[in-house]
Order: structure tokens, then sequence, then C-alpha cells
């Protein structure tokens, strides 16, 4: 890893989002005129800057091309004569979001950073979608078919039909529905290349990706308690798939970030989860959901995820230097990576 971006209802750059989350500072506040069907105001994170009656599509460009910019490099992605992968980590289909939203995403990324050697691709999974993307990027880079890769993942539930449908079938967390969870909008990414070329352009070594592994659940949330219920299965799979590179490395997990949002269903997903794998890690009961203070930011998910991790472990305030980052989509998907960082003489947390 050689850069990283953030810009969330906390911080509009990953140290201070990650300062922000560590210190448990939460941006979910009342909606100034959006009600749920009890009359009372739905809450949720809101970015700090944008206006709340900024259209949807245009709240996820301005968060996505923002970000984009924090990057090293950014001003000359496709003009460095090196060879750059985008991939873009989009929502999955939902009432209330455009449809092609990710495909406008790349048009306006090509727009600002221009054509030339840069080439786009699309990853629709939501939540999981940028443990995914990890994946594609490290097999672009592995097979030379990248010089560069950038995971950016953007999401954002600010839109009125949106929200009426999450509030209508229960997703929508309020005084009267405690099943649900608080939506909010974020937008990440990461930078990604092979170590010497890391070097060679003058960067920072801020980590790197040892592993990513994936798989699907049968039983999603929307088929949970009809027939049969979630026990864990793709979650398990997905995080049994790091075990060679923990056996190989002999290094456990030490600290773990998660899309937890307070969901029931991906809570006692989580409980059946670490029964099976808590021998990958020297804390399996101990991991960060951010939720609480940004709000579910759905597909932005993983390169959040990454900037909290580097950040715990560059400023000494992680339990080790390895990292899992996982997070489970509606449609099944669930992923986790791994990322190793320098190591630093971690301390616990206060």
């Amino acid at each position: 890893m050689a850069g990283l971006a953030a810009r969330t209802p906390v911080g509009l750059r990953p140290e201070s989002a990650a300062a922000a989350v560590r210190a448990g500072i939460s941006a979910i506040a009342e909606h100034p005129f959006f009600v749920d069907r009890n009359g009372e105001p739905m809450r949720l994170a809101q970015d700090a800057v944008m206006g709340p009656d900024m259209p949807l599509a245009e709240r996820m460009k301005e968060l996505l091309l923002s970000t984009l910019l924090q990057l090293p490099q950014a001003a000359s992605l496709s003009a460095n004569g090196l060879r750059t992968l985008l991939i873009i980590c989009a929502p999955e289909q939902r009432p209330g979001l455009p449809d092609g939203v990710a495909e406008m995403l790349g048009r306006a990324a090509m727009g600002r950073f221009g054509a030339e050697n840069l080439r786009v691709q699309y990853l629709a999974y939501g939540h999981a979608a940028g443990m995914l993307a990890f994946g594609v990027a490290a097999k672009a880079i592995d097979e030379d078919k990248t010089d560069l890769a950038v995971v950016a993942g953007v999401d954002s539930y600010h839109e009125h039909q949106t929200l009426e449908w999450m509030d209508e079938t229960g997703q929508l967390k309020s005084e009267v529905n405690r099943d649900g969870f608080f939506p909010g909008e974020a937008a990440g990414a990461c930078l990604l290349a092979r170590g010497d070329l890391i070097s060679e352009l003058g960067l920072a070594l801020l980590g790197r990706l040892t592993a990513v592994s994936a798989a699907s659940e049968r039983i999603t949330i929307k088929l949970h308690g009809k027939e049969e219920v979630c026990v864990g299965e793709g979650l398990s799979s997905a995080f049994l798939g790091l075990g060679p590179a923990v056996e190989r490395d002999q290094r456990k997990i030490t600290d773990t970030y998660c899309d937890l949002n307070g969901q029931r269903y991906r809570n006692e997903e989580l409980v059946y989860t670490i029964l099976r794998v808590q021998h990958l890690s020297d804390q399996a009961t101990h991991y960060l959901h951010p939720a609480d203070c940004w709000g579910d930011v759905g597909a932005a998910s993983g390169p959040l995820f990454a900037a909290l991790a580097h950040a715990a472990a560059s400023k000494g305030y992680s339990r080790g230097s390895r990292a899992a980052l996982w997070a489970g989509s509606e449609g099944g998907q669930r992923a986790v990576t791994l990322l190793d960082f320098p190591a630093n003489s971690p301390r616990k947390a206060a």
C-alpha cells in the first residue's frame, strides 16, 4: 500500500477520521427534514460539507473525486506513463439508487484524471466490494496487467426513496426499531503497487496486502429466519481461507475491523464464525466496528477499514501488526483481507 484517502462524516481525511473513531466521536444526528413513518426525524450520519438537499448522484461523485485527489500521484494518475487500474466499489442495487451510478462515477473519474493509461473497473457488491477489490487489484499487479491499482469505494444512503424503503423494511434504526442501522455516507481509496515501484516513485510503504479470501453465504439477511437461520458458514469459510497465510508466517491476526452495524443478523453471524475461526486470532472477540461513529458506509467499508488499520499501526495503538478487514454484503458475498504493517511496538489503546 502506497497511499490512503478518506472522506467520512467524522473526518475529511484518513488521519482525522481515524482519530475521531478512536475517540468514539459520533456524527449520527437527526436529519433536518426527513422523517420516519412515526413522524420522528430520521437519524443518520451526514457529510460535514455537503448540504442535505444535494442529489444522491452528485453526493457520490463529490465524495469519490475529493477522496481520489488525496492520493499521492493523483494529479497524474493517467499521465505518468504508468498503467493504472481504478476499481470503483459501488452499492448493490436498491430503491433510490440511480441506474448506472457506478458507470457515472467512472466517467466522472475519467473526466477528472484523463483517460490515458487509466482503466476503470466496477464492483457493485456493497459492503464486501472493497475486500473483493483488493483481491482483483493484487491479481492484476501480480499478472503485470497494471502498474498501479486504486481501490476506491463510495456509498451514500442520503436519498429519500432509499431511506423510506429502509424504514418500511425495518432496516432503519429508530425509537421503535432497534434492529436497524444508522445510514452513513463516505468514500475511501487505497493506492496499491509493487514494493519496488513504490520505492522508485519515492512513496512510503504503508503496509502489505498479504491475502484476500472470499465466500458466499447461502442464508442471506432476507432469507434469515424464514426456513433456516444463518450460522455464519459463508463468513467462516472466508476467514478459514486465510489459514494458509497465518500458518505459513506463524503470525496470528491481532486487530480486526468489520462492518457490524447493530443488526442482530450480523451479530449472530459473527458469534457463530468466532467459534470456528478463533484459532486464527490472538483475541477473536476484540474487533472494531466504526458504524457507531460514521454510520453504515456500505461499499466504502474496505478502503476505510484499511485507513483505520494503518492509523492504529503507525500511531502505536494497535494490538499488533497484522489486521483483518471483513465485511458482508446483503447479496451474500463475504470477504476478508489480511494486511501486514511494520512492527511499531504497538500498545493497547486506553
